[in-house]
């Protein structure tokens, strides 16, 4: 007992004056499944929350990483499109423009 006492394992701080926030870490975990790509009704199974809703609007966070890398999967509009886009009339005829 005493040297648990003398441990500074799973105090709340440290003699560094750094605070522990266990309850941090739960959104840490989550944030973490979303930004690998985990269904977010697995996630919520791993947090053994009662709602989707506590599990995506609570603990999951967006980095702006994550947000760039899904705008980065639209396509580009500015190249020039093939000419096998440009016909819009039935059977694959070209426009009269």
């Amino acid at each position: 007992m005493k040297e648990r006492e003398k441990s500074e394992f799973l105090k709340v701080v440290d003699s560094a004056g750094r605070v522990v926030d266990f309850h941090g870490l739960r959104h840490t975990f989550i944030s973490s499944l979303a930004s690998g790509g985990v269904h977010p009704k697995i996630a919520q199974t791993l947090a053994r929350h009662s709602s989707i809703t506590l599990t995506m609007d609570r603990y999951t966070h967006l980095q702006v990483a994550d947000r760039a890398a899904t705008l980065a999967a639209l396509p580009d509009l500015d190249r020039p499109q093939s000419d096998s886009f440009r016909g819009t009339g039935s059977r694959g005829q070209q426009s009269a423009s």
